[in-house]
């Protein structure tokens, strides 16, 4: 009987055209058909993309880190650039529990139909808010953050001359004369109000029995100018 033939046949070298556009990179759908301009095109928008992406998480980092030298030089523009749309609510070293009791009180100038101006006495608007809460099941969110994140935030917009700086602090010094003016009420003692003032008063947390820290617990002011009462604001 005669052997079968076991001669192996040569390959055939393979078709380009047969290859499919996912081949290898020098194959038709690869980098290689792509032209020069396409390339550079390709290659600045992949720099620009990582660069932004650095810069921003750069910001950030800063913005949420305890306070450096690099972050309060460069406070005014941090703020400029995370206000409003990327402003954080958190720090980065969490928590960070308080160590002071803050009350936020504001008194107006109130016009009198006879055009003569009065200036009320201060309003603790922080007691008012604790007043609703305490010993309430269920407490609005309004008299639990409204009033304290809004002052955290000017606060935390403020410049070394206790100025609001960028978009976000002017932002939150309105929104406090429109909660200043909601509290005190828009036809406060028969009149219309025409300036408000808010100031801080920080009471810092004595130190427990057991502890040999000092704590003054001597009350401070922080009182800002008055500010102006648009037409808006007092909706």
């Amino acid at each position: 009987m005669r052997p079968p033939d076991t001669r192996v046949l040569p390959k055939e070298p393979p078709d380009p055209a047969d290859r499919s556009p996912g081949g290898r990179a020098d194959g038709p759908g690869g980098l290689s058909g792509l032209s020069p301009a396409s390339l550079w095109a390709i290659v600045v928008t992949a720099v620009a993309v990582v660069a932004g992406a650095a810069v921003h998480l750069a910001v950030v980092f800063l913005a949420i880190a305890p306070p450096n030298d690099l972050s309060q030089r460069h406070a005014t523009g941090i703020s400029r650039y995370l206000g409003p749309e990327f402003a954080q609510q958190w720090k980065l070293f969490a928590p960070n529990p308080s160590t002071a009791n803050t009350h936020v009180h504001a008194r107006a100038q109130i016009e009198t139909p006879d055009g003569t101006l009065t200036t009320t006495r201060w309003l603790d608007m922080t007691a008012e808010d604790e007043t609703r809460i305490a010993h309430h099941p269920l407490p609005g969110q309004a008299y639990q953050n409204e009033l304290r994140v809004a002052w955290n935030n000017f606060i935390e917009s403020l410049d070394g001359q206790g100025r609001p700086t960028g978009l976000y602090g002017s932002l939150m010094r309105r929104y406090l004369v429109r909660i200043a003016v909601q509290r005190l009420g828009t036809g406060a003692e028969g009149g219309t109000v025409r300036r408000v003032q808010l100031r801080s008063a920080v009471t810092p947390v004595p130190a427990p029995p057991w502890s040999y820290q000092y704590v003054d617990t001597r009350t401070s002011y922080l009182v800002q100018p008055w500010w102006t009462v648009g037409a808006e604001d007092a909706r």
